[in-house]
């Protein structure tokens, strides 16, 4: 399929379209086929310098078959004139001179032949580094193209995953908040709880170090250490009475 079947083909299966945009769109698969059709054509080309050059290989052998029939008439020809025998030269040298036209054409045939098997050799050669150069590109076009699709994949990832952090965030700042405020309810009933007890004013007292607790264990050290004092000392309010 040629490209401009391809192109014919995508227009009509798509004719909304501009053909630029078609062309875009399609680039890599019109890109691809393109190196295909070179591919083939490479492969072709190839089996036509096979062709040529069994030609000339075949065409050189015969020369040189030529070249030794040619050696063999002239000795022939000279044996003949050795014998004095004309008659039989002449004849020797007629097909001599049928051997020298055939191998000069022949070999006039055979330099053609290797001059368009250099040509298409390095034709060939030229086609074969550009085809390797383009088919490297489609790679890397393909590869990138397919980076560009995962970015795409990872950035709307990454989007989505911070969408969802924030919600994440939203949510546990709902939570820290209504945590906080069921903590202020606790506190704030107890406290009503205390003062509706009397044990809110108790605090306060206590607060303030006006009402000592019985087991306050200060006050307790306090008081036995006084009376320890006390009984030691001589002439005692105790001891005096």
């Amino acid at each position: 399929m040629s490209l401009w079947t391809k192109l014919h083909t995508l227009v009509r299966a798509t004719a909304h379209e501009p053909i630029e945009e078609l062309v875009d769109a399609n680039s890599l698969r019109i890109m691809a086929q393109e190196i295909r059709e070179a591919e083939q054509a490479l492969h072709q080309a190839r089996l036509d310098l096979a062709g040529l050059i069994a030609e000339r290989r075949q065409l050189e052998r015969h020369n040189q078959q030529l070249a030794e029939q040619l050696e063999t008439r002239e000795h022939q020809a000279r044996a003949a004139l050795e014998q004095d025998d004309e008659a039989l030269a002449l004849a020797v040298a007629s097909r001599i001179a049928d051997i020298e036209s055939q191998l000069t054409s022949q070999r006039q045939h055979a330099e053609a032949l290797s001059r368009q098997e250099q040509a298409l050799r390095e034709d060939l050669g030229q086609a074969a580094q550009s085809l390797r150069h383009y088919q490297r590109e489609l790679t890397l076009a393909k590869a990138r193209r397919g980076n560009a699709g995962l970015g795409r994949k990872l950035g709307a990832c990454s989007t989505g995953l911070k969408g969802h952090m924030e919600e994440i965030t939203s949510s546990f700042e709902r939570i820290r908040a209504s945590q906080e405020h069921q903590s202020e309810v606790t506190t704030a009933l107890k406290e009503l709880d205390e003062e509706a007890n009397g044990q809110d004013l108790d605090r306060r007292l206590r607060a303030s170090g006006i009402l000592k607790g019985s087991l306050d264990a200060k006050n307790v050290l306090a008081r036995l250490k006084a009376q320890e004092n006390a009984a030691s000392v001589p002439g005692s309010l105790s001891s005096g009475a």
